[in-house]
């Protein structure tokens, strides 16, 4: 059976692709994630997360984290008219509570969703494309039409930075249990 394509997919499952958890483990190295924001049942990346149902947008995550020993998050959010904007505003609201949110977005420096005034630090992640995983079959796919970038919000009131790192030496630590990106 041939893969859908994007084209194929109805406007819900188009906002469903999966982080690849190469990636994600080499943030999680970093940042001891606590919540997947926006997760399915096939995709969540965490034993605690959000699904479209349980609404992201419309929780409170600093109580979410009371068990966790972390006030860390980790977003891919949807990437649909207007849901990384919810999202980041979300973020906003929430780091005046402690919380620090980590989103995986387009590389789009210049789109009208980014707050450049109240993000702590930008990745723009260089060297090749990210792979997504299929919100269907569950299988990575390559090809990936832009670049990305992780975006955090944090807690901290120090001046936006924003840095460069590569694809390949994220994915050598997400795969190497070594490596602290903290350290």
């Amino acid at each position: 059976m041939t893969d859908l394509i994007s084209s194929d997919l109805d406007d819900d499952m188009k906002n469903s692709w999966g982080t690849d958890p190469v990636i994600f483990n080499a943030l999680n190295k970093e940042f001891n994630f606590g919540i997947d924001l926006a997760a399915s049942k096939n995709n969540a990346l965490l034993p605690v997360f959000f699904t479209k149902e349980l609404d992201a947008l419309k929780m409170d995550w600093s109580t979410s984290f009371r068990t966790l020993g972390t006030k860390n998050a980790f977003c891919n959010p949807p990437y649909g008219k207007g849901y990384i904007k919810r999202f980041f505003n979300k973020a906003i609201e929430q780091k005046s509570k402690g919380v620090t949110s980590v989103f995986l977005v387009p590389a789009t420096l210049d789109a009208q969703w980014l707050p450049i005034n109240e993000i702590s630090e930008i990745r723009i992640i260089t060297g090749g494309r990210l792979s997504f995983y299929h919100p269907i079959t569950g299988k990575k796919v390559n090809g990936n039409t832009k670049g990305s970038m992780f975006v955090i919000f944090s807690p901290s009131t120090m001046p936006l930075s924003i840095r460069l790192v590569d694809r390949n030496e994220l994915l050598e630590l997400g795969a190497n249990d070594k490596f602290n990106l903290a350290a």
